[in-house]
């Protein structure tokens, strides 16, 4: 019992910290069936199948609103996974003939539907195409078609602890809004802080490197240098020399992040150094609003990131959740109502209200922005106003390879000297070598 409340326990904070707050419960509705139980046979008819996560207020409005409609089927919601495990589960339960009706994901629907798993999902699409932020779904795009429909979404600003600035001698209502204002600050404050605190917290790209990927992937668009070929960004190119300006920027920020703090795979403590007043700056997904209150830090703000002189105010979508309709599923039809449904203004309102996170929806978002305090709202106005939020790469062949020579080009900018260019090449010939 100890041990599976442990897992339980570790399953809650993965979410948490992959932008969800979603106080996952061991339930699903309607059913007996367990979270990361055995995946359900489908031998009835009337059995339909969603994997996402489950317990939570928004998925019990959203299993009884169709309920109510179709009272003759038995719903049942499992919990399969993230990421990489969720991506192999879909992939075997594909294979082996059972997949669900419906699955959540973020960022391997391109793939799924160049193999004909997927439906695609423009006549839904359509209805709402005008009211929704384009980047919510773009990433589901295959060949000119959306294959998953976006329910809630996360972006990124820049968070500051004013404690720790105005300690240095700062003007915490004057942020950097260039990276050589951002250089210059964190250099002043990890000095006035003599080992005390420090200006900037990096994350290192240890573990899966997702938080620390998505975050320099801002800084990457801003210049227009994600390390890709096409414009999906599905195609690596890691030599690409119009990025080396981030690397050097990157080294600098490391000067000033609190000693250990790129080596740890421990996402809240990396960025929970903020919030004790050991770091002064980070990029903050939108969930970090909620996350630093509950975390004590009263002098916690937010602002618009710091831009590469010349560059983009680019940004970049994070925990950005997207449901797809497995093509062989038992239900199709069936599996296009309840995705639809999760674009309806009442469940877009309740993303907010029971999960804390964003809709996808513009009416909804302006809505919203005249109700919350002034931290939500930099993030809403993100998600309203920018027009260059793009995506992290979704890598077309050998991901989980890709992502491991990704890794360690990483891991060598940020912890050797060794010339930039050098370990851009090596990381490019590694790719070139993949069967």
């Amino acid at each position: 019992m100890k041990q599976k409340t442990l897992l339980t326990l570790m399953m809650v904070m993965f979410l948490v910290l992959r932008g969800y707050q979603a106080q996952v419960q061991a339930t699903t509705f309607l059913s007996d069936t367990a979270v990361n139980a055995p995946l359900p046979l489908q031998d009835d008819d009337n059995t339909f199948i969603v994997w996402g996560p489950s317990g939570l207020e928004l998925d019990d409005y959203i299993t009884k609103t169709f309920q109510e409609r179709h009272p003759e089927l038995e719903i049942v919601i499992t919990d399969q996974g993230w990421d990489e495990a969720l991506r192999q589960n879909l992939q075997n339960a594909i294979l082996m003939g059972r997949p669900p009706d419906v699955v959540i994901g973020e960022n391997y629907f391109r793939a799924f539907a160049a193999k004909g798993d997927l439906l695609p999902l423009d006549d839904i699409i359509e209805k709402y195409k005008d009211d929704l932020i384009p980047a919510t779904y773009v990433g589901a795009v295959y060949k000119g078609l959306p294959y998953a429909i976006p329910m809630f979404t996360g972006i990124f600003a820049f968070e500051r602890n004013c404690s720790v600035i105005e300690a240095a001698g700062l003007n915490c209502d004057q942020p950097p809004q260039y990276w050589d204002d951002l250089l210059s600050e964190a250099a002043i404050i990890s000095n006035t802080g003599a080992g005390s605190y420090f200006g900037y917290s990096l994350q290192g790209p240890g573990g899966t490197a997702v938080g620390s990927a998505f975050r320099i992937a801002v800084y990457q668009a801003q210049l227009g240098a994600l390390p890709c070929t096409d414009e999906t960004c599905t195609i690596p190119k890691f030599d690409d020399p119009k990025v080396i300006p981030v690397y050097e920027m990157l080294r600098e920020l490391v000067k000033y992040t609190p000693p250990g703090l790129i080596d740890n795979t421990n996402e809240g403590q990396v960025y929970e150094a903020l919030f004790r007043g050991v770091s002064a700056y980070q990029i903050a997904g939108s969930w970090h609003v909620g996350w630093a209150k509950t975390a004590g830090c009263t002098t916690c703000r937010y602002s618009p990131i710091p831009v590469a002189r010349g560059g983009k105010t680019a940004n970049l979508l994070v925990g950005n959740a997207l449901y797809g309709a497995p093509s062989k599923g038992r239900h199709p039809e069936l599996a296009k109502e309840w995705l639809e449904l999760l674009l309806s203004a009442e469940a877009q309102t309740r993303v907010f209200t029971t999960l804390g996170r964003l809709p996808v929806r513009r009416s909804v978002l302006n809505e919203i922005r005249q109700t919350v305090d002034d931290s939500t709202a930099t993030f809403i106005d993100e998600l309203l106003n920018n027009s260059e939020i793009v995506l992290l790469p979704q890598w077309e062949a050998n991901p989980r390879q890709v992502w491991a020579i990704y890794n360690d080009l990483l891991t060598a900018v940020l912890k050797t000297d060794r010339p930039i260019p050098e370990i851009m090449d090596e990381a490019q010939a590694a790719f070139e070598a993949l069967p």
